[in-house]
């Protein structure tokens, strides 16, 4: 049976009050729970969910600002605004909120605005043929005090540097001191440790050539090159011949 991936991010009190509501109502599986903007923006990023049940006024990043970043990444991220005033409510509908709820919630209500979420979100899925975790996949890393959402698409290859690592995208190239041990169970089957200090997008590739102990890998349009091993190269001509 298809399940509904749902956050919740509102006070304490509030989500316990929604999570005794929701646990009625069949499809939907609570994966997350944050207590302002910032915790719901790793959240969404971290867990990838279907649906945001959220408050707006935080002291940390206010849930309409969070919402709105989490959609450049996920557009298809459906959200419930759960609020105590009307000031959003156009705001909220202006990036196709499935539903505006003023508190007190009833369960009434909450239902009705599941049930429209969800006949939604199956619609989708049959539509475009796809299952929950479609969703475009981001690596998630943090740098310094802040968090980092890339999208796996747009990384050419990621470089060991001494104690941290540089993800190198077209526009940008990023540096976290999380290790490639950590780095590598977030990537996807496009990518490969193709060197003890690189890791390469496989399919940005246009050229492999050789250099003494090692092979020098340039990418379709970008200048930067990365590096493979010797003990690697067959793996990756085989990658990228099963595409």
């Amino acid at each position: 049976m298809n399940r509904i991936k749902l956050v919740l991010a509102d006070d304490q009190d509030s989500i316990d009050l929604i999570k005794t509501l929701v646990k009625d109502i069949s499809h939907f599986d609570i994966i997350g729970e944050c207590n302002n903007g910032e915790q719901l923006l790793e959240a969404v990023m971290g867990k990838k969910p279907d649906l945001v049940l959220t408050a707006i006024k935080f002291s940390q990043k206010n849930g309409m600002q969070a919402i709105k970043e989490c959609l450049s990444v996920f557009p298809a991220l459906r959200v419930i605004f759960i609020t105590g005033d009307h000031d959003y409510a156009i705001e909220a509908f202006d990036i196709a909120a499935v539903d505006y709820i003023v508190k007190p919630v009833t369960k009434e209500r909450l239902f009705q605005a599941l049930e429209k979420a969800k006949e939604i979100i199956f619609f989708e899925r049959h539509k475009m043929g796809t299952h929950p975790g479609s969703q475009q996949k981001v690596l998630s890393l943090r740098d310094h005090n802040a968090m980092l959402f890339i999208p796996l698409s747009d990384i050419y290859f990621i470089e060991k540097v001494g104690k941290k690592c540089l993800v190198y995208t077209e526009k940008e190239i990023y540096d976290t001191s999380e290790t490639m041990a950590k780095i590598l169970p977030s990537l996807n089957h496009s990518f490969f440790h193709a060197h003890r200090s690189y890791i390469i997008n496989v399919t940005k590739i246009s050229q492999i050539t050789p250099q003494k102990e090692t092979f020098i890998v340039h990418f379709k349009d970008y200048d930067k090159l990365a590096k493979i091993s010797k003990l690697k190269i067959n793996e990756v001509r085989e990658r990228i011949s099963n595409g």
